[in-house]
């Protein structure tokens, strides 16, 4: 057995320091590999080591590549049918995001979020002449997958474009705006963007942006071929295999919602692909099921949620498997509407926030295997208050029974008896992963308010539904607690601002203004200095934590125990969405002995 656990240190100071936004276009250049060096990152660039500023990504592979075998279709567990739709600029789900890292490329795509380095994706190079222009130059080589009706052509500048202009309006083919264009905000320092020739594109801001590369190499950010856009737009939440055309590495060939899916290699892509395809299981509320199929090889992971199950594997399997730890993508939270009654009451909002008892939670539910977190988790510790600083703020105190009272006094002076019954949404898949968890969290709210509440197990996508209508609070009584949206960036400076600013769209979902948070966050989005949006992104954290969570109120992040066979090379370890990288880093050794009986 193989143990790589990681510290602190290591688990987040990578990403968390690596220099990241702040450096201009012509400070990028390429970067890659699966290195686990603790001391990879650089405090101030994104700059690959030995190259110049501007200088290209190549679309060959590497040599480290080349030698990498190819052979075998890896197989992991889906999360069910958690799905909201496949136009993934309307998306907001982990797993729609993941999908699409296997199959489309970004303009840009993250090399490794450890180093901070961001790299090349349908754009092999791009420079930045001045402070208000950005200049990207396409990869000869890049073709869509050989789907109608794009049919396998090659990416052109107007493909960028097209996805560019689209992001921007936030509107549908038919003029009509739509709050499912999440992104929306993110693009809207784009002043102007513009095909200069078939390779070539041009994008002019209303002024400098530190954050429009991290934007462009974002989860959600991948481009989708404008025809198809064109075809399936009213289309998409129908979720069929053929909806799907990327110019990725896979190319998704079936797809059934409730998790089963399969995808081969992507023969033209432009770089070596490993494995031959990916298939996802429906297994991830079974975990003797996981366990079954992970311990027969037909599944290569596995993370178990008992930490029993884990040991005993890695006693019976010694030195068969290789177990590696990462803090989860999603942060553990919910969120509410503070804009009218009821939860704009600083008291009632408050008193849930101190009656939730997070401790119990990560040794009861996650075993010990996890830690609290605010608004900016400890994948983003840079930029973070510590923990020290943390439990001294109201919901996350040492002394519980303090925590308590407090909550109880809140919850009456603010009227909250006569609410009545609160209902309490809990995602499906949550509630399957962590049995018994609603009750827990249910029974602790009662236990301390008084009230009942009535824990109601729903889909994501009805959850989510709510949010975007502002349907937690603003006149029900209601609320919901599980994993929200991955963490998608190594800072936080973008989507704090787009979250807790309110003259931001986003924002309209939760509307708790205050008015520091807008200082703060303006602030954050034109500030080059990486030392000064550190400091501003903890000022803005102890804010929201003074106003219980300003709509998003954060509690945990869950740690991941990763099982893995010898045979099964992975890339990059960071609890991102890596499947982008995991196309072309990881590969199966098959002349490991571990190899010997996988099913084919």
């Amino acid at each position: 057995m193989v143990n790589q656990g990681l510290s602190r240190r290591r688990l987040l100071g990578g990403a968390a320091t690596a220099g990241l936004g702040a450096a201009a276009f012509g400070l990028v250049g390429c970067g890659g590999g699966d290195d686990d060096d603790d001391d990879a990152a650089s405090p101030t660039a994104t700059t690959a080591a030995g190259e110049t500023p501007g200088a290209s990504p190549t679309g060959a592979a590497s040599p480290t590549q080349a030698a990498k075998p190819k052979g075998g279709t890896v197989r992991y567990t889906s999360a069910g049918n958690t799905w909201d739709t496949f136009d993934l600029d309307r998306s907001r789900f982990t797993p729609v995001s993941a999908l699409f890292g296997w199959t489309n490329l970004g303009v840009l795509q993250w090399d490794s979020y450890t180093k901070g380095v961001i790299g090349g994706g349908l754009a092999e190079k791009w420079e930045q002449p001045d402070p208000q222009t950005a200049v990207f130059t396409m990869r000869p080589n890049v073709f869509w997958h050989n789907k109608p009706p794009v049919n396998g052509r090659a990416a052109t500048a107007d493909d960028v474009v097209k996805f560019i202009e689209r992001n921007l309006a936030g509107k549908t083919a038919d003029g009509v705006e739509d709050p499912n264009f999440y992104r929306k905000s993110s693009f809207q320092t784009v002043d102007k963007v513009e095909a200069v020739d078939a390779k070539t594109v041009k994008v002019t801001f209303k002024r400098p942006d530190p954050f429009f590369q991290n934007v462009l190499a974002g989860a959600y950010t991948k481009v989708q071929a404008p025809e198809a856009v064109a075809a399936f737009e009213k289309d998409y939440a129908n979720l069929k295999a053929e909806l799907v055309i990327g110019t990725g590495a896979f190319v998704l060939t079936d797809f059934k919602a409730e998790g089963t899916l399969s995808l081969v290699r992507h023969e033209k892509f432009h770089t070596q692909v490993n494995w031959d395809g990916v298939k996802y299981l429906n297994l991830f509320t079974d975990q003797s099921a996981q366990q079954a199929a992970f311990e027969q090889k037909q599944l290569d992971t596995f993370a178990p949620n008992a930490n029993l199950v884990a040991e005993d594997l890695l006693k019976r399997f010694e030195g068969k498997i290789t177990e590696t730890k990462s803090f989860s993508a999603n942060p553990q939270a919910g969120t509410y509407y503070g804009g009218a009654a009821p939860w704009n009451n600083q008291n009632l909002i408050g008193a849930i926030f101190r009656a939730l008892d997070r401790r119990t939670m990560i040794n009861s539910l996650l075993q010990g295997k996890g830690v609290l977190a605010g608004n900016n988790p400890p994948t983003q510790s840079a930029f973070a208050i510590n923990e020290g600083e943390l439990i001294k703020f109201p919901g996350y105190l040492e002394d519980r029974a303090a925590d308590e009272a407090e909550a109880k006094k809140m919850w009456e002076a603010g009227g909250g008896p006569a609410l009545g019954e609160i209902i309490v949404d809990i995602p499906d898949i949550w509630e399957g992963l962590y049995s018994g968890g609603s009750a827990l969290i249910t029974a602790q709210l009662k236990k301390v308010l008084g009230n009942n509440f009535t824990a109601k197990i729903e889909p994501y996508s009805t959850i989510t539904g709510k949010i975007v209508k502002q349907g937690y609070g603003n006149g029900k009584n209601n609320i919901w607690y599980g994993w929200i949206t991955e963490i998608t960036d190594p800072e936080p400076s973008l989507l704090n601002y787009l979250t807790y600013n309110s003259k931001q769209p986003q924002f309209q979902s939760y509307g708790v203004k205050i008015d520091k948070v807008d200082q703060l966050t303006d602030s954050l989005v034109t500030e080059f200095d990486l030392a000064k949006r550190q400091e501003t992104n903890k000022e803005v954290m102890r804010e929201l934590l003074k106003n219980y969570g300003a709509g998003v109120p954060y509690s945990l992040v869950g740690l991941t125990r990763n099982l893995r066979w010898n045979y099964y090379h992975s890339g990059e370890n960071a609890p991102f969405v890596t499947s982008h990288q995991a196309a072309t880093e990881a590969y199966f050794d098959q002349t490991d002995p571990t190899w010997q009986g996988r099913p084919a």
